[in-house]
């Protein structure tokens, strides 16, 4: 009765132990980034869209049927 008891207590123990490799390693001089209030994160504003990687050819598809419309009125 004792033993799973005691097996369930010793990781507990651990849990609690002080690694001072393990938390000299975590400590970084990074700068930390600063935080949005909750309104804008929801409204999505003051963040920076990736660009669209479609962006160039829809606009060059869309060069090409405006100079085929041109060129088709012309006949």
């Amino acid at each position: 009765m004792m033993r799973p008891l005691l097996l369930a207590f010793v990781p507990l123990l651990a849990a609690c132990a002080e690694f001072p490799e393990v938390d000299a390693g975590a400590r970084t001089n990074l700068p930390t980034p600063s935080l949005l209030p909750t309104d804008q994160l929801i409204a999505g504003t003051d963040q920076t869209n990736p660009p669209d990687p479609l962006a160039g050819p829809v606009s060059a598809l869309q060069a090409r049927a405006t100079a085929l419309r041109a060129l088709d009125s012309t006949r």
